[in-house]
Order: C-alpha cells, then structure tokens, then sequence
C-alpha cells in the first residue's frame, strides 16, 4: 500500500519536507516538438489537474479534459523564497514568484542526475528521465455538474 493510500494528502506534505534541502537539480524540458528548455529547479510538477489536496490550487489553468498538460517548474533558492512561492500558492495569485507554468501534449525531464519521483503522491523509483503524455478519452468520469460554476467541485450533492 502506498504512501497516500496509507496517510492521504499528509504524504504529499511529508514529501515536501523531506526534499525541502535538496539542492537544485539541473533539468532539460521537452514540450511537445518545441526547443528543448534548460531550467534549474527544487521540483517540476506535471498535471492536468490544478487542484492539490487541502483545496491548493497550484496549476491554476489546468484541466483534465483539454488534452494537454501542466507543467510548474519550482525554482525557490532559499527559505525566503519557499515562503513568497507558498504565500502565493495559497492566496492564489495570479503570478507566483519563483514558478515558470508550460503547456503540452508531451512533456520529457531530463535532470543531470537521479532524482526522487512521485505518481499521485505516491513514490515511484527515482530516475534522471520522466516521459508524460496524454492519452485523449482514456478516462470517462462521471461527475455532477454544478449549476452556477465551471468548477466540479462546487456544490456537488453530499453523499448520504
């Protein structure tokens, strides 16, 4: 059993911590047949969903059925930064200092060394290249939708 399965959205906190002092990692981006971006980065998240666990809403334009993804490259050096990128993230503004978001159907990272990697919260062997792609149709869900907002998550039915 995973580590989310186990603890929920505290493993996705846990995690952060435990990598908060890592140094930057090196990485190339590969979006979809763009130039190959370098970037230095603490992390780079990939999505098609915005919305993290405790209502953070990090890829702020993300969505699941567009057929593209999300891609936040995190760059905070110090703790100074770590605090403006999460003060940020949590009043959701518009522009958040120290996070540069892409956009694409195909997406390669390539880090000048192994690097810790996460699916859904959960640890997966780390690696120095992750491949993502989206797979159009591939998931079929059925969700209520709300009558006065684009966001599912608004008043939908409570389970009795």
């Amino acid at each position: 059993m995973g580590t989310k399965a186990r603890i929920g959205s505290l493993a996705y906190v846990l995690s952060a911590l435990k990598h908060l002092r890592d140094r930057p990692m090196r990485v190339q981006i590969q979006i979809d047949d763009d130039p190959p971006l370098r970037r230095r980065a603490r992390t780079v998240v990939i999505g098609n969903v915005g919305r993290l666990q405790g209502d953070v809403q990090l890829l702020a334009d993300a969505k699941p059925d567009n057929g593209q993804l999300d891609v936040a490259i995190l760059a905070p050096r110090h703790l100074a930064h770590w605090a403006a990128l999460a003060w940020g993230i949590l009043r959701r503004h518009e522009h958040v200092p120290r996070i540069e978001v892409l956009r694409g159907a195909r997406v390669t990272v390539t880090s000048d060394r192994n690097q810790p990697c996460q699916l859904d919260g959960d640890v997966i062997d780390p690696r120095r290249t992750l491949a993502v792609i989206v797979r159009p149709a591939a998931l079929w869900l059925c969700v209520h939708q709300p009558d006065h907002s684009p966001d599912l998550t608004a008043g939908s039915p409570k389970q009795r």
